[in-house]
């Protein structure tokens, strides 16, 4: 076969770039997102301006997009609300994370049945530290930790799954629902020693979520708010030693995340979040804490609907 035969037609090029968005589509779906709250909300958190998160993502994927590879690094500050505006202790968090497509999904009848049409598995290798060095504990005969020096750090593997379907419900719009789940250990080799048997080194997690109306309603307005909305409802379970907690003792090791998200129209990157989160402390060494958190504020946009429409396997 000569050169020539092996070159790609314009319809093949075509193709190839429509699967290359739809996966970088798929991922994208899969990241943690950057946002910023106003104030701390209704919670039992110490008295905040804002709490912000910082995600950047950088990809590398082959020209097939057959699999992707996903850089994270993110910061995550809480101001408080004091004299001069204190920020506590930085929480810093990196993930490499491995993407792959699952080509048989969509040839098997009764997967696209039983689940949605198009999936995606992952692996990641993480890091969360707040960047100090001190002694965890104040002084060497008392357990108070030291939240302002004390050395955080945790490093682990996850494993996700994720599957999606998006269609058409007017001519001009598009609804998706999704489930993922996921595993994330701790090794307690890969984690500072003074934690390894109070964090809670196993954590499980599944999510369902859905945006856009799903069938076309008879008012107006609740598809047009509907096209504009997204929800996500994660429930989580961390096993393992955790200070002392009964191996089911939910109110110590249940982790309760949701999300409402308003995309308006006028904003091409932005939108309106609330979230309500109870469970462990996500902020670095403040996780000995049980927070309860309903906070809103903005957040980056990430999930267009009219991209899904065009990316995930609609079908006309």
């Amino acid at each position: 076969m000569s050169a020539q035969d092996k070159k790609e037609t314009p319809a093949q090029l075509a193709a190839d770039s429509l699967d290359r968005q739809k996966f970088h589509f798929l991922i994208n779906a899969n990241r943690e997102q950057s946002y910023m709250t106003i104030t701390d909300g209704v919670s039992n958190l110490e008295p905040l301006v804002m709490e912000t998160k910082l995600s950047p993502s950088y990809f590398f994927s082959q020209k097939k997009t057959t699999w992707a590879i996903l850089l994270n690094p993110q910061v995550q500050i809480r101001m408080q609300s004091k004299e001069s505006f204190p920020i506590s202790t930085p929480s810093y968090k990196a993930h490499l994370t491995f993407f792959h497509a699952i080509d048989f999904w969509n040839r098997s009848a009764f997967l696209k049945r039983l689940f949605y049409e198009n999936a995606l598995w992952s692996v990641s290798l993480g890091h969360h530290s707040n960047g100090k060095a001190g002694s965890f504990y104040i002084g060497d005969t008392t357990n108070t930790i030291d939240f302002e020096n004390g050395n955080f750090a945790t490093n682990y593997f996850m494993a996700n799954i994720s599957t999606y379907k998006v269609k058409k419900v007017m001519k001009t719009m598009v609804a998706y629902r999704l489930l993922k789940a996921s595993t994330e250990i701790h090794p307690p080799s890969w984690s500072q020693r003074e934690i390894r048997h109070i964090y809670g080194n196993y954590r499980f997690f599944g999510a369902v979520g859905f945006g856009g109306p799903w069938r076309e309603a008879k008012k107006t307005w609740l598809n047009n708010w509907l096209q504009h909305s997204s929800f996500e409802l994660q429930l989580g379970w961390i096993a393992g030693r955790m200070n002392g907690a009964s191996p089911v003792e939910a109110s110590k090791r249940l982790i309760i995340d949701m999300h409402y998200q308003y995309y308006p129209p006028w904003f091409d990157e932005i939108a309106f979040f609330v979230r309500y989160y109870r469970g462990q402390d996500y902020y670095n060494v403040y996780f000995i804490n049980n927070i309860y958190v309903l906070s809103f504020g903005l957040t980056s946009n990430i999930l267009n609907m009219q991209q899904a429409a065009r990316f995930i396997g609609n079908k006309k």
